[in-house]
């Protein structure tokens, strides 16, 4: 079994489970849900790169985890205060015919579990780990989990809709999902990949090479904090 299959089941499994969780609200619920996560995802991508940055000057020892400790903390915060408000504010639930009622929960169910669980491998390709996640499993810039369709890359485009639209900064030349990938996975610490004209098993590199692949070298610098690390101004270290 190919490990990337796995992965596409385990992402399976992560948007059964949303949609049960969130269709269960109703029609009303799954709606309001579904406002929560994007507008979530928007606040969190619009000031990660900010929090990130006084993470890693200020909190040093959690530099690796900047980029996804501040992209998924403020994704979290931002969801659980728009949940509560949102409680708040509309406590009851509309009474709608039953066809309108079932059909309603079950496309805004799924749209709010393909957001959600898309953003949730978003902030993941934040995380320092291997540049092929979970040993190969997943590989942001190629792979479209699950089987293709893609959810990571649908919450990307969701993103990029708003903030290069309504959401746009003035004197911002917009968000670009395959320049936010490739970054991330370049920040990303442990160099698994192999190279195509890599030498045959058995065979040395040739003089003066790197390995190819497997974690760094124990005398390749490394950017504490990843692209938060670089912004903030940190040289490279040796570990």
């Amino acid at each position: 079994m190919e490990m990337s299959l796995i992965f596409d089941l385990v992402v399976v499994a992560m948007l059964f489970f949303c949609f049960i969780a969130i269709s269960s609200e109703g029609f009303w619920g799954s709606a309001i849900a579904l406002f929560n996560v994007i507008f979530s995802a928007l606040i969190a991508m619009n000031f990660a790169d900010k929090v990130a940055a006084k993470i890693v000057t200020t909190v040093t020892f959690l530099s690796g985890f900047a980029d996804c400790l501040s992209l998924g903390g403020i994704f979290a915060v931002t969801l659980l205060a728009l949940r509560f408000l949102t409680d708040y504010l509309a406590p009851g639930k509309l009474r709608l015919p039953g066809p309108v009622e079932g059909l309603g929960k079950i496309v805004f169910g799924a749209a709010t579990s393909v957001v959600l669980v898309g953003f949730l491998l978003v902030v993941l390709q934040a995380a320092p780990v291997h540049k092929k996640i979970f040993w190969g499993m997943y590989t942001p810039e190629t792979q479209k989990p699950p089987f293709g369709l893609g959810v990571d890359k649908i919450a990307l485009q969701l993103v990029q809709t708003s903030l290069n639209g309504p959401f746009k900064k003035s004197g911002s030349s917009g968000f670009d999902p395959d320049t936010w990938v490739a970054g991330k996975t370049g920040a990303r610490p442990y160099d698994n990949t192999v190279d195509e004209n890599a030498p045959a098993d058995g065979a040395t590199p040739e003089a003066g090479g790197a390995p190819v692949g497997g974690a760094p070298t124990p005398n390749s610098p490394g950017i504490p904090g990843g692209t938060a690390g670089a912004a903030a101004g940190i040289a490279p270290t040796n570990p």
